[in-house]
């Protein structure tokens, strides 16, 4: 069961300090995390600036977890996106889409952020469009995501779970576990089982909940 957690502005917040437009290179650069400050120093930092800033703290988090997103992708499967579609999903929930800009590209993938129902349509008119429903909850201490994903024209797929956690004695954010879970179909379109994949391995058939 998935649990549901209240959407809070993260406390622990840094600058970022890389100036380059180009988000490979950040995300691939593991200082890239190091940033965050203790929360005594962000309130003198802060001041009539704090949204924005907090809103380049949420591009970073969501940022990495697209990162980890793709290459845990390619890892398992040798799995390589061209460009992957984002639902923008705003309906008041706390796992709401933040009001973020992702990069272009994140490891040489092209990014595009869509509205659900446009989501729909491109699903329904090219079969080999990758669309994904991402869920975030944020703490001040941890991160969740789950990227609900879909394909062969709007085929349920996959499921790639990832969380973290903000170490501030350390000044980074830390990547704690990940999990796939594939959706596996029978001849005639109805599901036949959940298998739970870990490092590329897989693990167990998901018990039916």
């Amino acid at each position: 069961m998935m649990r549901k957690y209240h959407f809070l502005y993260l406390i622990i917040i840094g600058i970022i300090s890389c100036t380059s437009h180009t988000s490979d290179k950040m995300l691939s650069d593991t200082n890239t995390a190091d940033t965050f400050k203790d929360s005594r120093e962000i309130q003198a930092i802060l001041g009539k600036d704090s949204s924005s800033i907090r809103k380049r703290e949420l591009t970073k988090i969501y940022s990495l977890a697209i990162t980890d997103f793709i290459k845990e992708a390619n890892k398992k499967n040798n799995q390589k996106f061209d460009t992957l579609f984002f639902g923008k999903h705003v309906y008041g929930q706390p796992d709401d889409f933040p009001d973020i800009k992702l990069p272009d590209k994140i490891e040489n993938t092209v990014i595009r952020v869509i509205s659900p129902g446009a989501g729909e349509k491109i699903q329904r008119e090219r079969k080999s469009v990758v669309y994904i429903n991402l869920i975030g909850w944020i703490e001040p201490v941890k991160a969740e995501f789950i990227f609900v994903t879909f394909s062969n024209g709007g085929q349920h797929a996959f499921d790639f779970f990832s969380d973290y956690v903000f170490n501030t004695g350390l000044k980074k954010i830390e990547h704690l576990s990940s999990r796939f879970e594939d959706y596996i179909y029978n001849d005639d379109g109805s599901l036949s089982r959940i298998a739970v994949f870990i490092d590329g391995k897989f693990i167990k058939d998901k018990e039916s909940e």
